[in-house]
């Protein structure tokens, strides 16, 4: 019998936490989604993909070891030399199961 792989659409936030001259501290939030199972985002210590809990900690897991700007669009401002982002956190606004 084959596997039945279950896709999950996440939608999720990135901010970005900078600071510049001009503005002094800042927040800016990025907003995007994805397609989410088990066939194409296998990664060791992941638990299985059977409800909205595990598919958050699943893709928590997955972001770590990724570069922010393959998630989302980085800030216009990213690269200028008069601006430093220091951090970035991810939050996970909805998971909805897909069939």
């Amino acid at each position: 019998m084959k596997k039945k792989y279950i896709k999950w659409k996440i939608i999720f936030e990135v901010t970005f936490y900078g600071n510049d001259t001009i503005r002094g501290s800042f927040r800016d939030i990025k907003k995007n989604s994805l397609l989410f199972d088990d066939r194409k985002f296998k990664k060791k210590h992941m638990v299985p993909f059977d409800n909205k809990e595990n598919v958050e900690i699943n893709f928590l897991i997955w972001v770590d070891g990724i570069e922010i700007k393959n998630l989302v669009t980085l800030p216009s401002d990213y690269y200028d030399e008069n601006v430093r982002y220091d951090e970035e956190s991810i939050e996970v606004l909805d998971i909805i199961k897909l069939q």
